[in-house]
């Protein structure tokens, strides 16, 4: 797994910067701008010993604290915003306490950063492109990748979703340095990340000014067996590392051996020294180590980096070579045919010369040429008569086409008819069958009520002849075709009627419709 560094970082959102229409190249050198840019303005604000506020990445600005001993003291501090850590799920060892006395902070602002700190870019610009890398970053941390970005102030680094900074000694302002370096040496930034991995223990960070000087046979034998490169060191500056810049403290020696558990026997002054130095010489030699194996580990970063990009440059050669010889093949073997084809026609033709007697002429080739056969009219001739061929073969395959097609289109109208055909004598057939079933049905139910009606009509004849036997009325009215039975009562005597005769001959059954 290679780090990831501030170069992938700009080449990765260089195809991203939505605000530019410029290639790839282009965007490079705006994000080198816009980068170069963020970073004088937060050193600007970070000179005066004030802070800066990113709302959607982290703050990163000076802390007052007091120590044990209540002396007020200041350290660097960068912590991540909440929304940025909830966004990619990262975490960071050391958050701020809610306590912390901080400096002023500042808001982000593009306007300035694009004014004040750069000459050709814009507001939008610059807006878009910290947006697109600090989106790249929370992104790439996320995954877990080990990354390494480059600030002016010191370095960020993130390993397994945990982010810190290891701020850079040497870039801090020189009216804060001394209360910077003696804070550091207290006690270790509140957010410097993962110290297993990254960081510089505390124990490392010590000032040997007021140090007893060590023995030659000592100092030589602790750095013989060691040997790493001072540049771009991320320690403190002491006269260890730099002679010219002397950090002083007001620490003594006894409370940085109380501090780091070093106690001391009170009874012997040898004991105390030996002590010193021993506490002292350690300390330099883990410090020294852990210098020397982060350099060896970028190291083996930038060598496996080397050693993948000369891989794809020689995969890219080869397959450029492959490719070419490919070519090379092919031109070859098309030369080639192209002699044999001339080879071959001049021997047919020496043939066909020595055989066919229209050939065996003694005309020369100049002779041939004279009398017209080399002739460009003729060829001209032959090219016009070749191109009304070539026309006439594309007319008849094109009228061929536009006969198949009517044909074709024939064929479908006729069969479409047909089927329209089949279709209406279908519904005719079922018209008629749906006909002759009405009247079969209507036939058969007439017939049902004629033979309803006169088995009615019996029973009510039945009915009014068992009545008049009975001497019973029969009151039959047009809503009801049923007879109904009514009680027996004599028969009564109209008033448009009194006269009648009830003489013998009278039928009862003639005053039933009153």
């Amino acid at each position: 797994m290679s780090l990831y560094t501030l170069k992938h970082l700009l080449n990765d959102c260089s195809t991203r910067l939505s605000r530019t229409k410029f290639a790839a190249e282009k965007n490079r050198e705006t994000l080198e701008d816009v980068w170069r840019a963020f970073n004088d303005w937060i050193e600007s604000r970070f000179n005066q010993g004030k802070g800066v506020h990113i709302a959607t990445f982290a703050t990163i600005t000076w802390e007052t604290f007091t120590n044990s001993r209540n002396q007020p003291k200041l350290r660097p501090i960068f912590f991540l915003s909440d929304t940025f850590i909830k966004t990619y799920v990262l975490s960071q060892k050391r958050p701020p306490l809610s306590s912390a006395n901080l400096a002023s902070l500042e808001d982000i602002n593009f306007t300035k950063i694009a004014i004040k700190f750069s000459r050709n870019l814009t507001k939008d610009v610059v807006f878009c492109a910290i947006r697109d890398m600090i989106q790249k970053i929370g992104m790439v941390a996320s995954t877990g990748v080990p990354m390494s970005i480059e600030f002016n102030f010191g370095r960020l680094i993130a390993k397994n979703r945990c982010i810190s900074v290891l701020f850079d000694p040497l870039k801090f302002p020189r009216a804060l340095e001394n209360h910077i370096a003696r804070s550091m040496i207290i006690s270790p930034p509140s957010t410097l990340g993962n110290l297993d991995d990254f960081d510089i223990s505390p124990e490392d960070m010590i000032d040997y000014n007021n140090a007893a000087p060590l023995p030659e046979g000592a100092t030589q034998t602790a750095t013989s067996n060691l040997s790493f490169s001072t540049d771009d060191q991320e320690a403190l500056p002491t006269n260890r590392s730099d002679p010219e810049n002397i950090l002083g403290t007001d620490v003594s020696i006894e409370e940085e051996l109380q501090m780091y558990d070093a106690l001391l026997s009170p009874g012997s002054v040898n004991s105390e020294s030996s002590a010193k130095h021993r506490v002292m010489e350690s300390a330099f030699k883990r410090h020294i180590s852990k210098l020397a194996n982060d350099v060896d580990l970028e190291a083996k970063y930038a060598f496996d980096l080397q050693l993948q990009q000369r891989r794809d440059l020689d995969t890219v050669a080869l397959e450029n070579k492959m490719r070419r010889l490919c070519a090379e093949d092919l031109q070859r073997h098309i030369q080639m045919q192209m002699q044999q084809r001339e080879d071959t026609s001049a021997s047919e033709k020496h043939q066909r010369r020595m055989i066919d007697p229209r050939a065996c002429t003694f005309f020369s080739e100049s002779e041939r040429t004279r009398q017209g056969f080399e002739d460009q009219r003729y060829r001209n001739r032959v090219r016009e008569q070749l191109k009304c061929q070539l026309q006439d073969q594309i007319s008849n395959k094109e009228q061929e086409r536009i006969n198949t097609k009517q044909k074709l289109l024939q064929d479908d109208q006729q069969f479409l008819r047909r089927v329209r055909n089949e279709l209406e004598a279908i519904e005719k057939k079922q018209v008629l069958d749906r006909d002759e079933l009405r009247k079969a049905l209507t036939g058969s139910w007439n017939r049902d009520s004629g033979i309803k009606k006169l088995v009615e009509v019996r029973k009510k004849q039945k009915a009014a002849e068992q009545i008049h036997r009975e001497g019973v009325a029969i009151i039959a009215t047009a809503r009801d075709h049923f007879p109904t039975l009514l009680k027996p009562l004599t028969p009564r005597i109209c008033a448009s009627r009194q006269d009648d005769d009830y003489s013998v001959g009278f039928d009862i059954r003639s005053t039933c419709g009153d």
